[in-house]
């Protein structure tokens, strides 16, 4: 830790113990990555390299038909169609990962989720993704050491949990009958920055699956492919905690703490619920900080520990039901949890939750 004045400057390094996604929006069609069948890698092209090779090599003609074709490998059509080396397709690609066993090319390949990454084309993670973690597990714990009872939320689908009562501490704006304002100038969590993560090396990307899990272990593959960090890949950010902002509300190890009540109550909640599925690892028991795409809705959610467990349960069937009717959220509650499935990702044959991370903060 470096201590500049009121600042106190850590090295977090978030530690990745299953597929971890961080999306940027976009995502590629099976028709628009080459999928090498031989080595087991999927390389996402440079588009102007790409077509103005196709226009070099007249090419374009053949490439429209294989667009409007059934044909859904495009290595296999540039490599055995178009007799392109993998030498020369190299010099084409921006990057490429690791498939795994995410990918099918005997059956049918899957459009792919797309990973955030800069300009450079370098993932990364940006420091907002982790606050944002960090602030959930924050909020657990001040709804934890908070004693009221009797909390509600409204019963649609745009209620929210009202986090103000937690955060907004610093009174620094008021509005005319002297009420705190409820925005980020008033939000203790302006004494916390972290920064994006430092690139992530393209040999610690992969791709994986979804699969959903019931809760007696019975499972089911979700046609989609999501670009993720592999698991045993250190992540590191820089982490600066303004005191002058904070006074010691928020430190290093209320933050750690936070973690542990955070993954306590996922546990204890949650997890507990549903039966390992055939082939799932069983993870180290430590304190995981739980985030990113997949990760599910006890991720981000406090609704259980807000309303308590039996209230909880009731309304998030209620809202599952609103957000997603053909999947029978109007029995969870009588099943005793909601949602009723675990997200998996699967990995060299095992099955990984989404998003599970260690954190450490020196």
């Amino acid at each position: 830790m470096i201590q500049q004045d009121h600042l106190q400057i850590f090295d977090l390094t978030l530690n990745v113990w299953a597929p971890l996604f961080v999306g940027n929006g976009s995502s590629c069609t099976k028709k628009e990555y080459m999928y090498n069948t031989r080595n087991g890698k999927v390389s996402f092209l440079d588009e102007q390299k790409f077509f103005s090779f196709l226009v070099e090599r007249d090419l374009v003609d053949k490439y429209e038909q294989f667009m409007l074709s059934d044909q859904s490998n495009l290595w296999a059509f540039l490599t055995k169609d178009c007799g392109i080396s993998d030498v020369e397709l190299k010099t084409l690609t921006r990057y490429q990962i690791v498939a795994g066993d995410a990918l099918d090319a005997k059956h049918s390949l899957k459009g792919i989720h797309a990973f955030q990454r800069d300009a450079q084309g370098h993932a990364y993670i940006p420091g907002s993704s982790i606050k944002g973690a960090l602030r959930t597990a924050w909020l657990l714990s001040a709804v934890l050491a908070d004693r009221s009872t009797g909390h509600s939320l409204a019963p649609n689908r745009r209620a929210t949990f009202p986090e103000e009562k937690y955060v907004n501490q610093l009174h620094l704006r008021t509005l005319k009958d002297g009420s705190i304002a409820s925005d980020a100038v008033n939000s203790i969590f302006r004494g916390i920055q972290i920064s994006d993560s430092l690139s992530i090396p393209d040999n610690c990307m992969m791709l994986a699956g979804k699969t959903d899990s019931a809760t007696d272990g019975g499972t089911h593959s979700i046609n989609l492919c999501r670009e993720c960090v592999a698991p045993g890949t250190a992540i590191r950010f820089k982490l600066t905690l303004d005191q002058s902002v904070l006074k010691g509300r928020i430190t290093k190890d209320s933050l750690l703490e936070s973690i542990q009540q955070f993954d306590a109550s996922y546990q204890q909640t949650y997890a507990r619920h549903f039966t390992l599925p055939r082939g799932a690892v069983n993870l180290p028991q430590q304190p995981y900080l739980i985030l990113g795409g997949g990760s599910g809705f006890f991720a981000k959610s406090l609704a259980y520990l807000y309303l308590g467990e039996k209230e909880g349960l009731r309304w998030t069937a209620e809202q599952m039901a609103q957000m997603f009717r053909k999947h029978k959220h109007e029995r969870d509650a009588e099943n005793g949890i909601s949602p009723h499935t675990m997200k998996y990702a699967r990995f060299r044959g095992r099955l990984y939750p989404y998003g599970h991370c260690g954190v450490s903060i020196l």
